[in-house]
C-alpha cells in the first residue's frame, strides 16, 4: 500500500468521499465491496483501464492535471486520495506508487493476469496427466471460466438468450437467413454492399483459378503475387498516402505493430474508446501508456506539454470511426498537436475507409488534410471493401522497412489470393461508384434522424453509418435483441465490459443496401419495444 496517509483529514474528507464515488461509479455491475481508504481497486473490480478512467474523471473534477510518471502504480483507493491531496497542497501527502499490474484494453472481455485456483470442486476443469503416477488426473480450475459460466446462468435464469454467435444460413446483402427465417441484418460491415457485388465476387472467383486458395506462405518468403502488389499501390492511391501493405489480420496488424516500433523508452497515448487491438498492441510493446478522454485533443496537448521531453518517441493512437460510437476525431486538432509535440499519428481507418469523405476515401478526404501529415495510417479491407485483412499505410520508407521486419507481415501467411483480388477490385469500383458512398451516407442519416426524432438515446453518433441505442441496462439489451428478431431484425447487443453497463446499447450497422423500409420498420420496432422491455425488466 501506499505511505502517502493513513486517513484523510476533516477538511478533505470531501476528496475521500468523492474518490469513493469514482470508484464506484467505475467499478463493474454487481461489484459488491465496501468501499473504504484501504480499498485496494484491484478487489473493487477495477482493472487498469477502468484506474484511468477514474484519473480522467477526477481531473477534470478538481481541474488538475496529475504527472504522468504517478499514474501507472495505483493500488487502493489511498493512492488516489494522496495523489489529488498532494496535487492541490503538496504539504498533505505525497504519492509512494507500489507494484501493480499494466493497462487493460477497454474492450478486452477477461480481467488482465490468469488466477489459476488449486481447487477443483465445481467447476469445470481441465484435466492435465499425473507425472507422478501416470494414471489419476490432476486438474487447473480458471477463475475466468467460472465468473463466465456464472454469467451465461445468470442469464438463462433470468429468461434472457445469448444473442452472440447467431448462424447464419445465408446471406445476401442486408438479407439474412436465421433458424430458417429471413430477417433484415443490421450487423454487417458491408458499408457500401462490394461483400454481394457480382465483379467483386467474380474477380474473388477468378484469382483462386489463377493463384489457389491460399497464398500458403508469408509475402516476404513466397506468399506474395500480382494481386497483393496492384492491392497495396491501389491502396496507397486511394488514401493519398506513398505507399501501402497489405497485412493478413487486421487486429494482428496492429496487435504486432506497436510492440515493434515502440519500446519502455516510448509512450503510447490512445484514445479512451481504442479498439482493443490498439491497447492489447500498447501493452506488448513495454512502453508506457495512457488513455485520454475520448476525443479531447486539448487534454492531449497539456499532457504532452508536461511529458514529452521524458520520451524516445510518442505516438498518438484515434480512429477514424468509433466503432461503438458511431463519433469521429476532430483530425486537423489532432495534427496541431503531433506536430506541436513532434510525436508520431496513428489513425485506425478500419471503420472510416470507405465510408468517410465524398468518394470514401477516408479521415483525410473528410478533412481536406493530406496524407502526408500523419504518419501511419492502419485500416482493414475487410469493411467496406467487402474482402478479409488490414493494411498500413504512410511514408514509403517506413512501410518497407515495416514490410521487412514486422512480425504479423513477415511470420503470418498472406492475404488469401480471393481477399486480394476481392479489396482490389472492390477500390476500383469505389472510384468509379462514389454514388455507393452518397447512398450509405443518405440512408445513415435518415437511421439516425429518425431515432433521435422518436426519443432513441443515439449518443454521439452522427456522420457515421454506426448508430447506437443507448438503453443503460444489459437485460434489457439481450431482451431487445431477441425481441427484435422474433419480427426479422437482426441487431446485436453490446455489453459491459466493452463499453459501461450504464451504456450498454443495441448497434446498428447502415449500409447502402437498406431500403427506407428496413429502417422505418427497425424503427418502428424500437419505439414499441424499449417501453415494454423496460416494464417487463423493471428497469
Amino acid at each position: 500500500m501506499a505511505t502517502g496517509i493513513d486517513r484523510p483529514s476533516s477538511s478533505n474528507l470531501s476528496i475521500l468521499e468523492s474518490v469513493l464515488e469514482h470508484v464506484r461509479s467505475a467499478a463493474p455491475p454487481g461489484a459488491r465491496i465496501e468501499l473504504a481508504i484501504e480499498t485496494d481497486l484491484s478487489d473493487a473490480g477495477l482493472d487498469s483501464l477502468a484506474r484511468m478512467d477514474v484519473v480522467n474523471r477526477i481531473e477534470q473534477q478538481y481541474k488538475i492535471r496529475f504527472k504522468e510518471e504517478t499514474l501507472y502504480d495505483l493500488e487502493s483507493v489511498q493512492d488516489l486520495v494522496a495523489l489529488i491531496e498532494n496535487e492541490l497542497d503538496p504539504e498533505l501527502g505525497a504519492f509512494a506508487p507500489s507494484v501493480r499490474g499494466p493497462v487493460r484494453g477497454r474492450n478486452s472481455v477477461v480481467a488482465d493476469g490468469t488466477e489459476l485456483i488449486q481447487e477443483v470442486q465445481h467447476a469445470r476443469a481441465i484435466e492435465l496427466p499425473n507425472a507422478s503416477s501416470g494414471t489419476t488426473p490432476t486438474t487447473v480450475r480458471l477463475s475466468e471460466v467460472d465468473q463466465f459460466e456464472a454469467r451465461v446462468v445468470g442469464i438463462t435464469n433470468a429468461g434472457l438468450k445469448l444473442p452472440f454467435y447467431r448462424v447464419s444460413e445465408r446471406v445476401q446483402g442486408t438479407n439474412a437467413v436465421i433458424a430458417g427465417r429471413e430477417v433484415v441484418s443490421f450487423t454487417s460491415f458491408d458499408y457500401v454492399g462490394m461483400a454481394r457485388d457480382v465483379r467483386v465476387a467474380e474477380a474473388a472467383k477468378e484469382a483462386i483459378d489463377r493463384f489457389g486458395t491460399s497464398a500458403s506462405a508469408s509475402r516476404l518468403v513466397g506468399g506474395n503475387n500480382t494481386l497483393l502488389e496492384d492491392l497495396d499501390r491501389e491502396l496507397a492511391d486511394f488514401i493519398g498516402a506513398e505507399a501501402a501493405s497489405v497485412f493478413p489480420s487486421g487486429y494482428g496488424t496492429n496487435a504486432s505493430l506497436f510492440g515493434h516500433l515502440f519500446n519502455e523508452e516510448d509512450l503510447i497515448l490512445y484514445d479512451d474508446l481504442a479498439h482493443n487491438s490498439i491497447v492489447q498492441g500498447a501493452k506488448l510493446s513495454n512502453a508506457k501508456r495512457r488513455a485520454f478522454p475520448h476525443n479531447d485533443a486539448a487534454f492531449l496537448d497539456d499532457l504532452l506539454t508536461d511529458v514529452r521531453s521524458s520520451y524516445r518517441r510518442v505516438v498518438i493512437a484515434i480512429e477514424g470511426v468509433y466503432s461503438m460510437d458511431g463519433d469521429f476525431p476532430d483530425l486537423p486538432h489532432f495534427l496541431d498537436v503531433k506536430h506541436r509535440h513532434n510525436a508520431m499519428l496513428f489513425v485506425d481507418e478500419a471503420h472510416s475507409i470507405g465510408v468517410m469523405g465524398p468518394h470514401g476515401r477516408g479521415l483525410c478526404e473528410h478533412f481536406g488534410v493530406s496524407a502526408d501529415e500523419g504518419d501511419l495510417w492502419m485500416g482493414t479491407i475487410s469493411k467496406a471493401l467487402g474482402s478479409s485483412g488490414g493494411y498500413m499505410a504512410g511514408r514509403r520508407s517506413l512501410i518497407d522497412y515495416l514490410k521487412y521486419t514486422t512480425p504479423s507481415m513477415v511470420f503470418s501467411t498472406a492475404a488469401s489470393p480471393a481477399s486480394a483480388a476481392a479489396a482490389l477490385t472492390a477500390i476500383r469500383l469505389l472510384k468509379r461508384e462514389p454514388e455507393r458512398v452518397a447512398r450509405m451516407q443518405e440512408q445513415s442519416r435518415l437511421m439516425l434522424k429518425l431515432s433521435r426524432d422518436s426519443g432513441l438515446n443515439t449518443g454521439d453518433s452522427h456522420l457515421t453509418p454506426i448508430v447506437p441505442v443507448i438503453l443503460g441496462n444489459s437485460k434489457l439489451c439481450l431482451w431487445m435483441s431477441e425481441q427484435l428478431l422474433a419480427r426479422g431484425i437482426n441487431a446485436q447487443p453490446i455489453l459491459y465490459p466493452a463499453v459501461p453497463e450504464n451504456a450498454s446499447r443495441l448497434r446498428f450497422f447502415i449500409t447502402a443496401d437498406h431500403s427506407d423500409e428496413d429502417i422505418w420498420r427497425t424503427v418502428q420496432s424500437l419505439i414499441e419495444l424499449v417501453p415494454l422491455g423496460r416494464r417487463l425488466l423493471n428497469d
